[in-house]
């Protein structure tokens, strides 16, 4: 379509004699030109368009001016149109034509970008872990619900999705955080079952408190960043099981990615903290030594305090709770966020 509107550009330059680079009108210039073309008459088409005629009639000696040639036989019975101006009508009208069409177009991919709901989410650990099949799940039923409310759904760092949402880059974000910031409104969905994982050789089956601090005193531990809801429950573990000594000697390999963190675990003998479900079927001779409830991890709906950001959470925790997602563990954290 642009190439057709540069053709029409071409063919309507070309009912002069200038260079296309020594050429330049403006599209609303053109647009009055095929008014007066069509009323025939500058007088007319000025009253039409609200403008004086004086300021009418420059702009056609302008245009004939840059193209070097007469579009208009001006008498007291009105303007017609020249051979030239012919063509030259005939041109510009196809350039609106082009121009209409690419504009409505442009125009219904705002709304559609405009109309399209941003859910940022943690990075899922891998294509069978929790948030990954809720995310699917709620992506499924969402296109079956709502189809004319686009859902996009983008994954990434706890830090970079707080940012997203301050912004307004995200509607909405689902944090796997023990503390969500007070100056936004939280649901809880789930609580994640965690376990210390690593391989079988190094874990065991060492089920007490005595049995994790040995491990952690005798193994690499890697962690996510200390804004991630998983290092936060990390350290409490830590300073629950350790003294002060134990914990300065800890040898802690931060790294904020959840793939790097399990191909850490799997060739390079560390061990970490996980949820439970997403390592169960990862290798054969991977090891987990489930975590006491009091350690599960919290999985939030989270957006800012505003009635449309309100809105939209109310539309993803509804269809949420269709799946079967968060009616037995969701909570307002926020008294003025959306009803349930």
């Amino acid at each position: 379509m642009i190439k057709l509107l540069a053709d029409h550009i071409q063919d309507a330059i070309a009912v002069g004699n200038r260079s296309a680079f020594d050429v330049s009108l403006s599209l609303k210039s053109l647009t009055r030109f095929a008014h007066v073309a069509e009323t025939g008459s500058i007088r007319r088409a000025a009253q039409n368009l609200g403008l004086g005629q004086p300021q009418l009639a420059r702009q056609i000696a302008h245009m004939e001016s840059a193209l070097g040639c007469r579009l208009l036989n001006r008498s007291v019975d009105g303007s017609r149109t020249t051979e030239a101006g012919k063509r030259f009508a005939k041109s510009v009208g196809a350039i609106e034509t082009v121009w209409n069409d690419l504009s409505h177009a442009a125009a219904g991919r705002f709304r559609r970008s405009a109309a399209t709901i941003r859910l940022g989410s943690i990075n899922p650990l891998g294509h069978e872990s929790f948030v990954a099949t809720l995310l699917a799940s709620l992506l499924a039923r969402w296109m079956d619900d709502k189809p004319r409310e686009p859902l996009f759904v983008a994954s990434t760092t706890t830090d970079e999705l707080i940012a997203g949402l301050k912004s307004g880059a995200f509607n909405a974000v689902l944090l796997n955080t023990v503390n969500v910031p007070t100056d936004f409104d939280a649901y809880l969905i789930a609580m994640s079952p965690l376990s210390l994982v690593g391989h079988s050789t190094i874990v065991g089956s060492q089920q007490c408190k005595d049995g994790l601090a040995k491990i952690f005193q005798r193994t690499p531990i890697a962690v996510p960043s200390a804004r991630s809801g998983l290092r936060q429950i990390i350290n409490r573990l830590l300073a629950e099981i350790l003294t002060e000594a134990e914990f300065d000697n800890l040898r802690i390999i931060e790294v904020d990615s959840m793939p790097v963190i399990l191909n850490l675990v799997l060739s390079h003998g560390a061990v970490s903290v996980l949820p439970s479900e997403s390592v169960t079927s990862i290798r054969d001779d991977l090891s987990q030594i489930p975590l006491s409830p009091d350690h599960n991890l919290p999985l939030w709906l989270v957006c800012r305090k505003n009635e449309s950001s309100r809105l939209i959470a109310r539309a993803v925790l509804t269809v949420l709770e269709g799946l079967g997602y968060g009616e037995k563990h969701r909570q307002r954290r926020s008294a003025s966020g959306p009803p349930n």
